[in-house]
């Protein structure tokens, strides 16, 4: 998957020790190139990714010194010393030495001491590719990634983390909840914010958790779903949590407007008759009252002045019947007709002092108004006390009852 290439550089090493690290088969993925000299060559030493030195019979010192200025500051140096040379090495800084060999080195010595080193090397390499995969994926997701220890201080975080909260890798890396979020710990105790309790949870349970949490970002409110999931320790103990999280603020509003629109009616704003059903059939309750309602005349307005008019005539009795019954279910179950469903224990001069109010409320607005004057209201109504109604059955009732008004209305205007 990756590709790594070694240039190799020997200064002043035996024929016999360069041999046997040339037969050497590279790891996979490795490719090796080797050049060298028996004096100091300023150029090889600037180009090698890694200097392997022979000292002995040499001022250890200042070849040290010589290769140490020469070379590349991400470049290996590793020294070949005799027992003498190591002992007054170690009075300077070798702080940019990779290691030391004890001469005099056999073929086979030396061989193990590369192997060793490139393993090593490899396991460094190995590590650069596992740490670039882990920041090529959380830096490309637009989901925020974070890392914390188990007292909740941020270890690592995406670059969507640091939009988010508008501050940098290095401002936020090391530090605690209430910075990172601009929270003070009085809001946070309102229990508004995201809940550092849910860090807990998953180390308790030690395994992953799904959350929905709320954040404030700036001055805005925003709704993330969230995943934190437990980080052990080399002897199994949890260490701290990695958590991802992505922002549905706008997805719960587009819920909310599809679960909206699946229940109201598009001109009124009232319920529909789907959810009047629903909520009527679901609801808990032990005694309901439905009153029923139709428009007496409702097409002759629609033909003498258009449908816009016909579209306010509905408007105003949803307004009439907001006013009246802000507390109750309201429902518009067809093109005049109208639901209110009414939770409660009420008598029948009760309910029947209700429906005459109402539709003397209705029938008063419509008498006031040019161009609806000639609309009245019919309003019938049912009553359930047992609290298992069947819908289409109490609805019937009170539309019988509705239309035993209407006949009453057109038997006395004759």
């Amino acid at each position: 998957m990756y590709h790594c290439r070694i240039n190799f550089y020997f200064f002043r090493l035996k024929e016999s020790l360069v041999n046997a690290v040339k037969e050497i088969t590279p790891f996979e993925h490795f490719y090796h190139e080797f050049t060298e000299s028996a004096g100091m060559d300023a150029a090889l030493t600037a180009d090698a990714d890694v200097i392997i030195a022979d000292l002995g019979g040499i001022d250890a010192k200042e070849a040290v010194k010589a290769l140490l200025s020469n070379k590349r500051k991400d470049a290996g140096l590793i020294l070949l010393a005799d027992k003498d040379q190591i002992v007054t090495l170690m009075t300077q800084d070798l702080s940019e030495v990779a290691d030391i060999w004890a001469l005099p080195l056999t073929k086979e010595e030396m061989v193990f001491h590369f192997l060793k080193w490139l393993k090593n090397y490899k396991q460094e390499k190995e590590l650069w590719r596992a740490n670039n995969y882990l920041d090529t994926t959380i830096n490309g997701v637009p989901h925020l990634v974070w890392y914390k220890d188990k007292n909740g201080v941020h270890t690592k975080v995406n670059n969507s983390f640091c939009k988010a909260v508008n501050k940098t890798m290095e401002q936020i890396e090391g530090r605690g909840h209430y910075y990172i979020w601009d929270i003070h710990p009085d809001e946070y105790a309102k229990g508004e914010f995201i809940c550092m309790e849910s860090e807990y949870e998953v180390m308790e349970k030690g395994k992953t958790c799904e959350f929905d949490e709320t954040v404030k970002i700036g001055d805005e409110m925003r709704q993330f779903k969230t995943y934190k999931s437990p980080l052990f320790d080399l002897d199994g103990s949890i260490m701290g949590t990695v958590g991802v999280a992505t922002d549905v603020t706008q997805e719960r509003i587009y819920e909310r407007m599809i679960i909206n629109n699946a229940n109201t009616d598009f001109l009124t704003g009232l319920y529909n008759r789907r959810y009047a059903y629903q909520f009527i059939e679901q609801e808990e309750y032990n005694s309901l009252t439905v009153f029923y309602l139709d428009l007496d005349n409702f097409k002759s307005v629609n033909d003498r002045y258009g449908h816009q008019e016909g579209d306010r005539a509905l408007i105003v009795t949803t307004e009439v019947l907001k006013k009246c019954m802000p507390k109750d279910m309201i429902a518009r179950v067809g093109g005049d007709e109208f639901l209110v469903a009414v939770i409660g224990d009420y008598t029948e001069q009760e309910i029947e002092e209700k429906r005459k109010w109402l539709q003397e409320q209705l029938d008063a607005t419509f008498a006031g108004d040019e161009h609806l004057k000639g609309i009245s209201a019919s309003i019938g109504t049912a009553h359930s006390t047992n609290g298992e109604v069947v819908m289409d059955a109490l609805i019937g009732e009170a539309d019988t009852f509705m239309y035993k008004e209407k006949n009453k209305k057109k038997n006395a205007s004759k």
